[in-house]
């Protein structure tokens, strides 16, 4: 009995840590997984553009075109470069031969990529761009997964509204260039997102998080 009882604990120990180990070809399939799912209708509505916010998330704060979101413990720090989608600028960038993990995202038309490096405090930093959007957020590896394909699930089902953003960019797009972050030409040399929240104090982080239940709406 005693013997049954410590094979069915190492059994437990090592299944445990096996799903907890999660491979650069998991991540892909990950990311090719949810940029296959049908794109859900929209349940958060704002100038210019329209988003769905999959369930078990709520939206805390906005400001401009900065969103954050809050899920399973963690900040998502969303933000829409309305700018380089109204004149369709190319997504560029570089990856760290460091990186826990990179890769260029291209599907239906659009492009991005997924960036992720671990931390010294055993966490994990999500930096993704796709659909002239992007998500940064700080996971533990137990939300990793979640992390990856909601945050995909956001960016993918962001729809931009033309007719508005020419009335709100158009000619004065120089103008509105200097008053937003841009993460597709920003100017800071390192750092990211959320380093600019930090630095500029943009958001607040209310102690008390929305209870209101976020409904499923399709267009």
């Amino acid at each position: 009995m005693k013997k049954l009882i410590i094979l069915l604990t190492l059994l437990i120990v090592f299944t445990g840590c096996e799903g907890s180990n999660i491979t650069s070809e998991d991540i892909n399939k990950i990311v090719k997984d949810s940029l296959s799912l049908k794109v859900q209708g929209s349940n958060n509505y704002f100038k210019g553009y329209k988003y769905y916010i999959p369930r078990g998330f709520v939206l805390n704060t906005t400001k401009d075109n900065n969103h954050v979101l809050f899920s399973n413990g963690d900040y998502y720090y969303l933000y829409i470069d309305i700018v380089s989608y109204f004149h369709k600028e190319k997504v560029e960038t570089t990856f760290d031969k460091d990186l826990y993990f990179s890769a260029k995202i291209s599907y239906n038309g659009k492009e991005g990529y997924i960036k992720i490096s671990k931390k010294d405090n055993d966490m994990y930093y999500i930096d993704m761009v796709y659909n002239y959007s992007k998500i940064e957020v700080n996971v533990e590896k137990e939300n990793l997964e979640y992390a990856i394909e909601n945050s995909i699930r956001i960016l993918a089902s962001i729809k931009y509204n033309d007719v508005i953003l020419d009335t709100i960019i158009g000619e004065k797009t120089l103008d509105y260039q200097e008053e937003v972050y841009n993460f597709f030409d920003s100017k800071r040399e390192e750092g990211n997102f959320l380093d600019y929240i930090e630095e500029y104090d943009v958001y607040e982080k209310d102690d008390k998080i929305k209870d209101e239940d976020v409904l499923d709406s399709i267009d």
